[in-house]
């Protein structure tokens, strides 16, 4: 009998333990959708028309999207399970690939990827605890989305047009993939919400590198939510994010300057600080107004023309105001007129150092930071250009003529805040990161001499029809038109795009 409790019991430490799970809940999205981009190039030929020496790829300047037609699928799929009361995790896959793409080369400007990436990646890993330590606090751990506001600062994922994942040599603007790996600390006092969040923006792990521990990339934040008790239905946020970049963030060795001689590129690091102030009302009935304006502050490192590194002060801005109203006519048809103004510093000579000795302040930095925005999807405007140094003003409508069916319509008016030249050159990036440039990393290099500002003039059209409560139709239809900044006759053909979807969520 002893024999048989001994094995009974080495029976049950041997078998693996489980955790109670109370309830289960799958669900996910299979959205297919079909590309048609002509011009994203805006015309710029294959010779060097427009850039600067060296700014070539393969002896040539970049080429860029002359016209894409390709058939994408994106899928996720989640997992969500409540272990207890206060415990719950997310599991989510996720795979996004261009239709029987395996295995196709990119040409990506010189360099050639053994094909695309169409596995399936991990999207969301989390474990969410309740009440830790203390009533008002939660705690999410793992891989999560991080968004607040409108996502002028911190929006869902990185850079909106821009990423690394399944789709960056053919869509990239497009991508759904736009989980951290980071913490979020959640103090619900009612009506006041105070959220406290890191995750780590890159992490470089080189074999045989001493300083691979300080090259990472982190961002830290603390954003306050109060609901006031009026009667507009007041919000108010104040916010302060950080992105701290150690030293030599390329993940290479670090290269110290020699005691009286030469000072070779030595990386002091990245640091930028984003406080800001966002509020939204609604003081009639149908109408709601919104406003944010944040500040740029911190260290910008730059190395000059000698390969001195020099340290300069950011001092940036963005505002930004938005308004939709309900038209109080036609109800059946629910017509809505919307308009936003939003602002990005600029500055004047970005690439230009005033100082040539080693470490020592050149000037001041007052290009805006895109830092983590996600607005803008889905247009041309958004695909080409970085949330920097412009103004945009937008003006549209919506309308639903039938049943399940929504109609809208946007311009979008850009222009520049600071005039492009030598030392202000204008960047813009493709959707399927084509046509790479070696300079500063960016897609193209257009320096303008005239300084002018006309960025240009967008015209956006779309349509959704709801065929049942998880199966959705869209069409969206889009022209941008470039303006005076662009050189006639070389860069300034009209851009177009045309996606059709269907999306269903189970």
């Amino acid at each position: 009998m002893k024999k048989l409790l001994v094995a009974a019991l080495m029976v049950v430490l041997a078998s693996p333990a489980f955790a109670a799970i109370q309830n289960v809940k799958v669900s996910g999205n299979i959205t297919s959708t079909w590309l048609d981009r002509d011009n994203f190039d805006l015309g710029l030929t294959n010779g060097n028309d427009g850039f600067p020496s060296g700014a070539t790829v393969n002896g040539a300047a970049p080429l860029g999207l002359k016209k894409q037609g390709v058939f994408i699928t994106q899928t996720e799929v989640n997992v969500a399970a409540d272990l207890s009361d206060n415990v719950s995790t997310t599991v989510g896959l996720i795979n996004e690939r261009a239709w029987n793409g395996e295995g196709e080369t990119t040409g990506n400007g010189g360099t050639t990827p053994t094909g695309y990436d169409t596995n399936v990646q991990l999207y969301l890993a989390s474990v969410t605890m309740r009440e830790l330590l203390y009533s008002p606090l939660t705690v999410t751990v793992g891989r999560q989305i991080f968004n607040f506001g409108n996502g002028l600062i911190m929006g869902n994922g990185g850079v909106n047009n821009l990423a690394t994942g399944n789709l960056q040599y053919i869509a990239q603007d497009l991508t759904e993939r736009t989980a951290y790996d980071g913490v979020t600390a959640i103090l619900d006092y009612k009506p006041l919400t105070i959220s406290m969040i890191y995750f780590k923006n890159q992490q470089n792990v080189v074999q045989g590198n001493p300083y691979s521990n300080e090259s990472g990339s982190d961002v830290y934040g603390i954003n306050a939510n109060y609901q006031l008790s009026d009667p507009w239905s007041t919000v108010v946020e104040s916010y302060l994010f950080s992105r701290i970049d150690g030293h030599n963030n390329d993940g290479a060795y670090d290269s110290p300057c020699a005691v009286g001689g030469a000072c070779t590129n030595v990386d002091k690091g990245d640091t930028l600080f984003v406080p800001g102030l966002r509020a939204s009302t609604n003081p009639i009935k149908g109408l709601n107004t919104q406003a944010e304006v944040a500040f740029q502050t911190g260290n910008h490192p730059v190395i000059n023309g000698s390969g001195f590194q020099q340290s300069e002060h950011r001092q940036a801005m963005a505002a930004q105001f938005l308004a939709s109203y309900s038209l109080p006519v036609l109800a059946k048809y629910k017509p809505t007129v919307n308009g936003s103004f939003t602002y990005v510093s600029g500055d004047k000579n970005a690439m230009a150092n005033n100082n040539n000795e080693p470490f020592t302040s050149a000037k001041t930095y007052s290009a805006w930071d895109p830092f983590n925005e996600s607005q803008g999807s889905g247009t041309i405007y958004n695909t080409l250009f970085p949330l920097s140094n412009m103004f945009i003003y937008s003006v549209g409508a919506s309308v639903t003529p039938l049943e399940d069916v929504t109609a809208t319509f946007t311009w979008s008016g850009l222009w520049a805040a600071q005039a492009y030249n030598q030392y202000n050159p204008l960047f813009i990036t493709q959707p399927d990161d084509s046509g790479a440039s070696t300079i500063n990393g960016e897609n193209y290099l257009l320096p303008k001499t005239s300084n002018k500002t006309g960025l240009g003039n967008e015209y956006d059209v779309n349509f959704t029809y709801n065929y049942t409560e998880d199966v959705t139709f869209g069409v969206s239809l889009g022209w941008f038109a470039p303006g005076d900044a662009f050189i006639k006759g070389v860069d300034r053909d009209t851009a177009s795009q045309a996606l059709a979807n269907v999306s269903v969520n189970f």
